[in-house]
């Protein structure tokens, strides 16, 4: 590609999005049909429970309890970590940011990223700041939704680049310009003038540090309407640019922004304490072994055959508990080994090792053609005396095609941590008169 070419695909591509920005920032609750406002709800809920539970690690206790960052019991917004502490909006958003991918159970969009933990957060913080309404939150949300959403289906980066902490924060800007009255393009174009450049080596290693992808995405956003009231700007095309080569089908970008087909229905609801790409291949082995009914030692091989996307993770674990989370064999091993698949199952474990190194697996051509409407994954596990049992699963429960029920997600909730009563609280968000007075 020469450097007009560049240019020209970069004005078109600034273009496209800005006008979506517009569109999305243009969206009001009231005007949503009533199941997408039902269903954000439940993003909105299942969302804050992932963050909730993810600030009671140890780490992010740690850091909320850190003099540097100024928290304490004042303050317009409150973090996630135990205790509540308060702070400004962009440190709040930073910090519950990052809580929330700390347990891998935070919800999905494919292709690919996560949309929610990108921009909730900043929403969030900026609606308790400014005492905004839970309808105005509602729409903001699913406004910021959309425009990440549609960025992430938009572009196929190349394989070493993970998707957390860029195009997110656009989504974060959407959000948090609606809330506060500001111009939602002049936020998005300097949000997007402050990218991250994240990697996949990371999350495999366990560096724990790229939990804060997604809470600088979240600043980014609340920090860009600092900057634009002290009179900053910012360029659209910075970002853009960078991310232009890899463009691919340009449709979401194209057509106009439609309440009829709001991308924050078309999401998944993570069941799952993994990388995405893993669950498929846990629903798969679930079923599997449940049919054997044998003894984890008796296992002689598992025969794991998926889409070629989901070899990202097709690797043995280090380790620790991030990098256990982005190893398929070890998360498959993990589910035979423990029976399970929550926060507890995924932990560092020998005994789990020492069966993920007898997990192979592939990818297959004729799964890979319905990528990515579907994430298929067929599991064959035989056991030491010959028997074997094997189960294909299309989506994981919990994509929007096999969706979790809300029972299900509350069950989710209470197990991370919170109550029914605040989940049934938290889902109904729209009809709080202030922000500040929701339950977290």
């Amino acid at each position: 590609m020469t450097a007009g070419t560049t240019a020209r695909t970069t004005a078109g591509l600034v273009d496209l999005v800005e006008r979506r920005v517009a569109e999305a920032a243009a969206l009001r609750w009231d005007d949503l049909p009533d199941d997408v406002r039902e269903h954000t709800g439940l993003v909105l809920a299942d969302t804050i429970g992932v963050i909730a539970a993810g600030a009671r690690s140890a780490e992010v206790g740690a850091l909320a309890s850190e003099p540097m960052l100024g928290l304490g019991p004042a303050g317009p917004a409150r973090t996630l970590a135990p205790g509540r502490p308060r702070g400004d909006p962009a440190t709040v958003a930073w910090l519950n940011g990052t809580a929330g991918t700390v347990l891998e159970l935070d919800e999905g969009f494919r292709p690919t990223g996560h949309p929610a933990i990108h921009l909730l957060p900043a929403a969030l913080a900026t609606a308790e700041a400014v005492h905004a309404d839970g309808a105005l939150l509602g729409a903001a949300l699913v406004a910021g939704y959309e425009v990440a959403a549609r960025l992430f289906e938009s572009f196929r980066l190349p394989e070493p680049m993970h998707p957390h902490g860029h195009v997110g924060a656009l989504g974060a800007a959407t959000a948090v310009a609606m809330l506060r009255g500001d111009d939602p393009v002049a936020l998005v174009r300097i949000a997007a003038t402050q990218p991250l450049l994240t990697g996949w080596t990371a999350c495999y290693e366990g560096a724990t540090a790229r939990h804060t992808w997604t809470g600088h995405a979240n600043r980014a956003g609340v920090q860009a309407s600092v900057l634009h009231r002290a009179g900053f700007t910012g360029a659209l095309s910075s970002h853009v640019s960078v991310v232009a080569p890899y463009a691919a089908d340009p449709g979401g970008l194209r057509d106009p922004v439609d309440p009829s087909t709001l991308r924050i229905r078309h999401n998944y609801l993570k069941l799952h304490s993994a990388c995405a790409l893993t669950h498929s291949a846990l629903d798969a082995t679930v079923q599997a072994w449940s049919r054997l009914a044998g003894d984890p030692d008796e296992v002689a091989e598992v025969v794991v055959d998926t889409v070629r996307a989901n070899l990202r993770v097709d690797r043995q674990a280090a380790p620790n508990a991030l990098s256990t989370r982005f190893s398929l064999p070890y998360a498959v091993a993990a589910a035979i080994r423990t029976g399970g698949t929550g926060p507890d199952a995924l932990e560092w474990r020998p005994d789990v090792a020492a069966l993920a190194v007898r997990v192979r697996t592939r990818a297959d051509p004729e799964l890979d053609a319905l990528w990515p409407g579907a994430a298929p994954a067929r599991v064959l596990i035989r056991l030491a005396s010959g028997a074997t049992a094997k189960a294909r699963v299309d989506n994981p429960h919990g994509h929007h095609r096999d969706p979790a029920t809300r029972d299900e997600l509350r069950a989710k909730f209470v197990r991370l941590g919170g109550s029914a009563a605040i989940f049934d609280t938290l889902t109904g968000f729209a009809a709080v008169g202030d922000c500040a007075a929701l339950p977290l």
